[in-house]
C-alpha cells in the first residue's frame, strides 16, 4: 500500500520517520522516481520499491549516493567526496559536474531552511513556483537513467520559469495590462476569476518568450 507523500515544503526531513536529515543516521537518499527517504527507513522496507509510488529500486541501496545538496541545507557535515562507480569514466565526469551544479543551485533554498525539516517560505528572493521547481531538481537522483531523465526535465522547467520571470520583471507593466484586457475584450468576457486571469497572463508571457526565441534563431 503506497504511503502518502509529504508536502513539498517538508523536503528537509524524511517523509516516513519525519526526522530531519543528517549525516549519520538519517542520510537523505534520493530514488530514481525523485522521492527522497532517509537510509534507515530505506533499509527497513519490506519490498525494494519506493514506498510512495511503488517504483522499483533497481540499484542496491548501499550504492545509491547520499544527497549532499539536502545535507548542506540542514547544516550537516558534508563529506568532501563520495565514491560513485558508473559504467565509464566519461559518465563519472558528467555525474560530478551535474551533481556540483545541483548542489550550487540548492544554496538558493538556504534562506528557506526552517526548523524540524520544514522549509520557511517567508525569506526568499525566489518566487514560490521557482522554489517548488528547484526543490524538485534537488530531489532528483543522477545515478540511474530514470533519475537523470527527471533531472533534465526539472532543470528545463526551472530554466523556462526563470526566463518567464525575467520577462515579467523587464516588461512594461502598462503594456502587459493593456494586452491582458485586450484579450479579455476579444473573447467577449466581462469578468474573469483569478484562474482565468492567470491563464491569459501566461498566454502573453509564453507568446513573448516564443518571440524572443524565434528572434534568437
Amino acid at each position: 500500500m503506497p504511503v502518502q507523500a509529504a508536502q513539498w515544503t517538508e523536503f528537509l526531513s524524511c517523509p516516513i520517520c519525519y526526522n530531519e536529515f543528517d549525516e549519520n543516521v538519517h542520510k537523505p537518499i534520493s530514488l530514481g522516481c525523485s522521492h527522497t527517504v532517509c537510509k534507515t527507513c530505506l533499509n527497513k522496507l519490506h519490498r525494494k520499491a519506493c514506498p510512495f509510488d511503488q517504483t522499483a529500486i533497481n540499484t542496491d541501496i548501499d550504492v545509491l549516493p547520499v544527497n549532499f545538496a539536502l545535507l548542506q541545507l540542514v547544516g550537516a557535515q558534508v563529506p568532501d567526496h563520495q565514491s560513485i562507480k558508473l559504467s565509464n569514466l566519461g559518465e563519472n565526469k558528467h555525474y560530478e559536474v551535474a551533481k556540483k551544479c545541483v548542489e550550487d543551485l540548492a544554496l538558493y533554498l538556504k534562506p528557506l531552511s526552517g526548523g524540524k525539516g520544514v522549509a520557511s517560505l517567508n525569506q526568499s528572493a525566489l518566487s514560490r513556483p521557482m522554489q517548488r521547481k528547484l526543490v524538485t531538481l534537488v530531489n532528483c537522483q543522477l545515478v540511474e537513467e530514470e533519475g537523470r531523465v527527471r533531472a533534465m526535465r526539472a532543470a528545463r522547467s526551472l530554466g523556462e520559469r526563470t526566463v518567464t520571470e525575467l520577462i515579467l520583471q523587464h516588461q512594461n507593466p502598462q503594456q502587459l495590462s493593456a494586452n491582458l484586457w485586450a484579450a479579455v475584450r476579444a473573447r467577449g468576457c466581462q469578468f474573469l476569476g483569478p484562474g482565468k486571469i492567470a491563464d491569459y497572463l501566461n498566454f502573453f508571457i509564453g507568446y513573448d518568450l516564443r518571440m524572443l526565441i524565434s528572434k534568437a534563431k
